[in-house]
């Protein structure tokens, strides 16, 4: 009994029809032949699974959990005003919830099914997709507030429940939007997040899209980003990550445009026994295109962080321009962090640059602060926070900035530095 085993039970008590029952089954075979990756797999060499595949979940939905007044002040902790809200609960739209989406939003009746899978994390959000949404803006479209669309885990009354949210997101020429895609849960709940997501950016446009992991830390939340940019679109991503047990978050973006140009940033703070991956695959399919990479994380404790970035700069790709950087502060003699940035060139005109760095506190600093009488725990935390804070304001929307700043708050609250100290 593993992820793969309420597969019959799912199918039958939610039905689907033509390309989405196809589209299931294709994902359950592949998934069933391929398995679980092991850390024998090349990308999955520093992160485990097991603790996933050793659980029996259930692909109950949001009928398993009705809104009570409870569950609903749990989830308004987390709903901005200034942002358009899109709720999901387990699994399910809750239009009680949802604000309208903005002017230039249509829900697509298309859904472009992949005809391939990347692994069995991908094949298995196929196989217990429910009511994948595809929503498109419209051309020359600039919208004022950001959307968020919020998916909760509540708990289950039985086994572990498992979640597998599909977006597909297309935004027109020449438009302009902000999107967050954001995890929450029930405290101390074990449940499974494993999602996908498709975001298109056509000519021109400007998107900035953030996805903030914040589940809590007895869940797992498996993610996949795949962001196509076109010509001329300017793009910003942020990955920020300081919930679950174990969390993966793979991200691709591809330029496939001459004048595109990316940020890429993450953000992760990790403690106790936590495991954070973030995988990355830039691909500069064209020339003229410009990405800057940054990601940094804390780890305290016996955490464990892993960063494995691959820039791919095709054949053809001439005057392409691109960064990568990889920053870890360790909190903890315990923690552990892995870190492999990559280059893969095959164009000879092209700047290219990575790096990556683990290590612990500026010494001269922390006595700086310590000489004006700042307790050495809170000296600690504000030296790292702001070593994280850098990466939060390359966001240029300052709505998000503070809403990501709110959450590093909230995990610098529950990071134990003192704790760490004592045991350095």
């Amino acid at each position: 009994m593993n992820i793969f085993s309420d597969y019959d039970r799912f199918v039958k008590a939610f039905p689907a029809k033509g390309a989405l029952a196809a589209f299931r089954q294709s994902g359950q075979d592949y998934a069933l032949q391929k398995g679980l990756p092991t850390r024998k797999d090349e990308d999955w060499h520093y992160t485990s699974v097991k603790a996933v595949s050793d659980l029996q979940f259930t692909s109950d939905l949001g009928s398993s959990a009705p809104l009570n007044s409870d569950l609903v002040t749990e989830i308004k902790k987390h709903l901005n005003p200034q942002f358009t809200n899109v709720v999901f609960v387990n699994g399910i739209l809750e239009k009680s919830l949802t604000d309208d989406l903005p002017f230039g939003f249509a829900l697509k009746e298309d859904f472009a099914f992949p005809t391939k899978f990347d692994d069995a994390f991908d094949a298995v959000n196929g196989a217990y997709a429910y009511n994948p949404l595809s929503i498109s803006l419209a051309k020359e479209t600039a919208v004022e507030k950001p959307v968020n669309f919020l998916f909760f885990t509540a708990k289950s009354p039985s086994s572990p429940r498992m979640l597998h949210p599909r977006l597909q997101i297309d935004i027109g020429a020449r438009s302009s939007v902000r999107i967050l895609e954001s995890y929450y849960g029930d405290q101390d709940s074990r449940y499974l997040v494993n999602s996908v997501v498709e975001l298109n950016v056509a000519d021109s446009a400007k998107v900035t899209y953030a996805r903030i992991q914040a589940d809590t830390e007895s869940a797992f939340n498996i993610g996949r980003t795949r962001i196509n940019v076109e010509k001329n679109a300017t793009l910003e991503t942020m990955a920020f990550s300081v919930g679950a047990q174990l969390s993966r978050h793979t991200l691709e973006v591809a330029l496939k445009g001459p004048g595109s140009s990316s940020g890429i940033f993450g953000v992760y703070a990790t403690r106790g026994s936590q495991h954070s991956d973030n995988t990355t695959l830039i691909d500069h399919q064209v020339g003229e295109c410009s990405t800057e990479q940054l990601y940094k994380g804390i780890l305290d404790n016996e955490s464990r962080a892993v960063f494995s970035g691959k820039v791919l700069i095709q054949k053809g790709a001439q005057k392409a321009n691109s960064s990568q950087l990889n920053n870890n502060l360790l909190l903890s003699q315990k923690a552990e962090a892995d870190s492999k940035p990559m280059l893969d060139i095959y164009a000879d005109d092209v700047k290219a640059a990575h790096g990556s760095t683990v290590g612990q506190l500026n010494k001269e600093e922390l006595f700086y602060l310590l000489s004006r009488s700042i307790p050495k725990h809170k000296a600690i935390s504000m030296l790292s926070y702001g070593f994280l804070s850098e990466v939060i304001y390359k966001i240029s929307d300052e709505k998000i900035q503070h809403w990501l700043s709110l959450h590093l708050d909230q995990a610098f609250a529950r990071l134990q530095v003192a704790e760490a100290t004592q045991k350095s």
